[in-house]
């Protein structure tokens, strides 16, 4: 039995989804002369691009650490993450560039059933896929996949005006397709921005919040063997934080005791869903350790 990883899954649905809808879209709006739909064309053009994207950055984050890279190679999911929202800048100039000449130039339309069709496909076929790949990207805690779900649901809202475009084509409001080709570049921007807010705090390893750090010092501090947590140093990674912090034990105690109660701190953290991979420094308590974690910022 042939077993398919849901990484792979994620990777056909959006190549073929895309693929079919980029044909029917661009066919469709080039013979009826919709900028709105092509518009909507090209960005599954480019999506078909962040597909691939999505794909690579997903197999190279699961590559496990080495030489190089001693801490993994999660990261790069934020860099292809980076990549799926440039292309998203770079598709909104074209569609913004002829927007504006159909505007200057009072292109005539004529309305055909056909672009109505071809949008509320798009429109159902975007939106299921923005669902399915949301659901796998949570389910392997997957930046980049969740990055791509958010531009299909984009794309899934940007038909919606192709159909308004349309409705305007068939009273005579000519102006409507241009100005919605105009609100799908706002979209994508959107989207674009949205995808890069959210991965930068990752990509600049952001803090935890105060109640993260609290609940690392109430489960450290409810071992009797710890004295004092100090000097914190966190970072978020893929929804998680990882790093390390120092605990204070008496200084009587042997190596070997202090180290156990090192790896039981460890273990006990990181069944919490909010911690792996923690590194605990051990310290002896004293008047000087102790002043030292008063004066720390990080606790």
């Amino acid at each position: 039995m042939v077993t398919i990883s849901l990484s792979f899954l994620a990777n056909f649905l959006s190549i073929l989804v895309n693929l079919l809808l980029l044909l029917l879209k661009l066919i469709v709006g080039f013979i009826f002369n919709s900028i709105s739909l092509v518009a909507d064309g090209f960005d599954s053009a480019l999506d078909l691009v962040t597909a691939s994207f999505a794909g690579v950055g997903e197999r190279i984050s699961k590559k496990p650490a080495d030489q190089s890279h001693p801490f993994g190679h999660q990261k790069f999911q934020f860099i292809f993450s980076f990549a799926i929202a440039l292309t998203l800048f770079f598709s909104s100039y074209y569609i913004a560039d002829e927007s504006i000449s159909r505007l200057i130039e009072g292109i005539q339309l004529e309305f055909s059933i056909l672009v109505l069709i071809a949008a509320l496909i798009s429109f159902f076929g975007k939106m299921i896929l923005a669902l399915i790949l949301y659901r796998i990207g949570n389910k392997l805690n997957s930046p980049v996949f969740i990055a791509n779900a958010k531009n299909y649901r984009t794309d899934a809202f940007s038909s919606i005006f192709v159909i308004i475009a349309y409705i305007g084509v068939r009273f005579n409001v000519m102006w409507l397709d241009p100005a919605s080709a105009f609100i799908i570049v706002g979209l994508i921007l959107f989207t674009g921005l949205d995808i890069i807010r959210n991965a930068l705090p990752d990509l600049l390893d952001k803090g935890p919040p105060k109640e993260v750090l609290d609940k690392l010092k109430k489960i450290t501090l409810s071992f009797k063997e710890v004295k004092e947590v100090h000097i914190i140093r966190l970072r978020s990674l893929l929804g998680k934080f990882t790093g390390d912090f120092h605990i204070l034990v008496d200084p009587e105690m042997s190596i070997l005791e202090a180290h156990a109660v090192s790896e039981q701190v460890k273990e006990k953290l990181e069944l919490e869903e909010e911690f792996t991979n923690i590194i605990i420094h051990i310290e002896p308590f004293t008047p000087e350790e102790v002043l030292e974690a008063n004066n720390s910022k990080n606790i």
